[in-house]
C-alpha cells in the first residue's frame, strides 16, 4: 500500500519496490522525469511568473498541453495500478484485495481529477483567446506598436506604449441594434505606460468633448478638415460618435483597417491628446459586469451617495443608492453602477469612479482568484474584449501587466470642464497636449528639482522638468514657480488633477 501511495505521489516511484529490474528501471526514469519537470516549474513559478504567464497564453503550447495532460493522467493511472499489482503479496484473499482495489481507485481518482481539469482550463483558455485575439497576418491598423517578439525584452524599441480604452455596449445581447446603430464609445481613456517601469497614466476624455481634432496629414484629417463636425444636431457630433460615423455614414474612410471604427477613433484621440495611439481594447459593459462577479467582486472607497438607475433629465428619480463608506465590496453590478451612476452628478465625476474601478481591477486581480474562478473568467473575458492586439503581441503584453502590476503607480489625467484647456464650448487642444506631456514625463531628480532657480516654459516634450508634482486646477498651463521644495501634491479629492489614482480612490467623503 505504501508502494501505491509512492506512485501517486512522485509517479512509478513505487515501482523502485518491485521484484523485477526492468519494472525497477521504469519507476526509476518516470519518477525522475516527473521530479525534473516539477521541480522546474516550480522554480519559474517562483523567479520567472511572466514566463509561466506567456506558456499559459499561448494557443500552440496550450492546444499540446491539453493532449499531454489527458495522455499523463492515463500513464499515471496505469503506474499506479502497475505498482499495486506487482507489489502486492501473494495469496491475498478476496477482502484485502477488494480493499486494495478500492485504495488504487481512489489514488487513481485523486491524480485524474486534477489533471482532467487542468486540461479543461487548458482548452478553455485556448478557446477564449482565439475568439478575443486575431492573427497578426489578419489585422491591419495604425501605428502598431515595435514589439521585438521572443527577444528577452520585447518592448526594448518602444519607450511607451498608448492603449486606447473603450466603453460601450455592444455586447452579444444588443447584436441588432449595434448593427443598425454600431457603438458609442461612451468611455473614452488612453492608458500611456512606461515600458521598462510599468508607470502608467490614464488620460481621461470627455464623451462630449467636440471638434475633435486629426493629427495633420492623416485621412480623417483630410476628411473633417475643421475637426470633426457636420450638419444636425451638435451631439451627434461628439467623439463618442466618431466610431459610428465612420463605421456607418462613411464607409470610403479607413478602408485599409480591419477595425476602421476605432482605427478613425484612435486618429481622433491623437488629435486630442498629442500621443500616437498604438491599439485599443473595447470592454462591453455586459462582459465586464461577468468578470467582476467572476472575480468575486472588487473593493472600493465609496465618497457619496451614488445612484442605481434614475435620469435627472427625464425627472425619473432612482429607488436604490450605493452608500457612503470605505472599503465597499462590490458585486458586478453594483461596481458597474458606481462607474455609471449619472443621476445628480456629472459625466467628470464618472470618468473619475471609472479610473478607480480600473485600479481596483488590477490591484485585485491575483493568481488565486484566477485559479479559482478560471471558467466563469474565461467566459466573461471572451465576451468582453474587442481588440486589435494580436495573438503574437499577448506574450510582450503580459510581460508589462506583471510590470505595471509589480512595479508601476497609476496616476490620472482628468479633462474636465474649464480645467487643463478643455471647455466644452472651445477647447484649447495645444494646451492639452501640453497637459498630457507634462503627466507623462519623468520626475526629475531631486538634484534638478534643487536646482530649479527659474521659472521653467510650459510643459511640452521636451520640458519634462515641469511633471516634477501633479499638476494643479489652478494653473494647468503657466510657467513653473520657482521653489526648492516639491510642489504640493494633488488633494485626494482633485479630480481634475494630475495624480496618482490609489490616492484619488482613497477614503474622502464629500461634505
Amino acid at each position: 500500500m505504501l508502494l501505491t501511495l509512492a506512485s501517486a505521489v512522485l509517479p512509478g516511484s513505487g515501482l523502485l519496490g518491485a521484484p523485477r529490474r526492468g519494472l525497477k528501471i521504469l519507476g526509476a526514469v518516470t519518477a525522475a522525469l516527473a521530479l525534473v519537470a516539477g521541480v522546474t516549474l516550480a522554480y519559474f513559478a517562483l523567479t520567472d511568473m511572466p514566463r509561466v504567464a506567456r506558456f499559459a497564453a499561448n494557443t500552440r503550447f496550450l492546444t499540446l498541453a491539453t493532449t499531454g495532460l489527458a495522455v499523463g493522467a492515463v500513464v499515471w493511472v496505469a503506474l499506479i495500478a502497475l505498482t499495486h499489482i506487482v507489489t502486492r503479496p501473494a495469496g491475498l484473499r478476496g477482502g484485502k484485495r477488494a480493499l486494495g482495489a478500492v485504495v488504487v481507485t481512489a489514488l487513481a481518482f485523486g491524480v485524474a481529477a486534477p489533471t482532467a481539469v487542468a486540461a479543461r482550463y487548458s482548452r478553455d483558455t485556448t478557446l477564449a483567446l482565439s475568439s478575443v485575439l486575431q492573427s497578426g497576418d489578419d489585422v491591419k491598423s495604425n501605428n502598431r506598436p515595435s514589439i521585438v517578439a521572443n527577444a528577452p525584452d520585447p518592448w526594448a524599441n518602444q519607450a511607451r506604449v498608448n492603449i486606447l480604452l473603450l466603453g460601450g455596449d455592444g455586447s452579444a445581447s444588443r447584436a441588432d441594434a449595434v448593427a443598425k446603430y454600431s457603438i458609442r464609445t461612451d468611455t473614452i481613456m488612453v492608458a500611456s505606460i512606461d515600458t521598462k517601469t510599468g508607470e502608467t497614466t490614464l488620460i481621461q476624455i470627455p464623451r462630449n468633448l467636440q471638434y475633435t481634432p486629426f493629427p495633420d496629414g492623416s485621412e480623417m484629417a483630410a476628411a473633417f478638415p475643421d475637426g470633426f463636425r457636420g450638419e444636425g444636431d451638435a451631439g451627434e457630433w461628439f467623439v463618442n460618435t466618431i466610431w459610428s460615423h465612420v463605421e456607418l455614414d462613411y464607409p470610403n474612410l479607413m478602408t485599409g483597417s480591419t477595425h476602421r471604427g476605432a482605427d478613425a477613433l484612435k486618429q481622433g484621440v491623437e488629435g486630442i491628446t498629442g500621443l500616437q495611439i498604438n491599439q485599443f481594447v473595447l470592454l462591453n459593459i455586459d462582459g465586464l459586469e461577468s468578470l467582476i462577479d467572476a472575480m468575486g467582486g472588487v473593493t472600493v472607497n465609496i465618497n457619496e451617495e451614488l445612484a442605481i438607475g434614475g435620469d435627472t433629465a427625464k425627472g425619473i428619480s432612482p429607488k436604490e443608492f450605493l452608500q457612503p463608506g470605505p472599503n465597499q465590496h462590490l458585486m458586478g453590478r453594483d461596481a458597474m453602477w458606481y462607474a455609471r451612476s449619472r443621476y445628480n452628478t456629472d459625466d467628470y465625476n464618472r470618468m473619475a469612479r471609472q479610473s478607480c474601478l480600473i485600479n481596483a481591477i488590477v490591484d485585485q486581480a491575483n493568481p488565486q482568484t484566477l485559479f479559482t474562478n478560471f471558467e466563469p473568467i474565461a467566459d466573461a473575458s471572451s465576451e468582453m474584449l474587442l481588440t486589435d492586439i494580436t495573438d503574437d503581441q499577448l506574450g510582450a503584453y503580459i510581460d508589462l501587466a506583471f510590470r505595471m502590476k509589480d512595479g508601476g503607480t497609476i496616476k490620472r489625467v482628468v479633462f474636465s470642464n474649464g480645467k487643463f484647456g478643455y471647455s466644452y464650448a472651445d477647447p484649447d487642444f495645444e494646451k492639452m497636449h501640453q497637459v498630457v506631456q507634462a503627466a507623462i514625463a519623468p520626475a526629475p531628480t531631486p538634484a534638478a528639482t534643487a536646482t530649479s532657480a527659474a521659472p521653467t516654459a510650459p510643459a511640452t516634450a521636451s520640458a519634462p522638468a515641469t511633471a516634477s508634482a501633479p499638476a494643479t486646477a489652478s494653473a494647468p498651463a503657466t510657467p513653473a514657480t520657482p521653489t526648492s521644495a516639491p510642489a504640493t501634491a494633488a488633494t485626494p479629492n482633485d479630480a481634475e488633477g494630475v495624480q496618482t489614482v490609489a490616492d484619488a480612490c482613497a477614503y474622502n467623503p464629500q461634505s
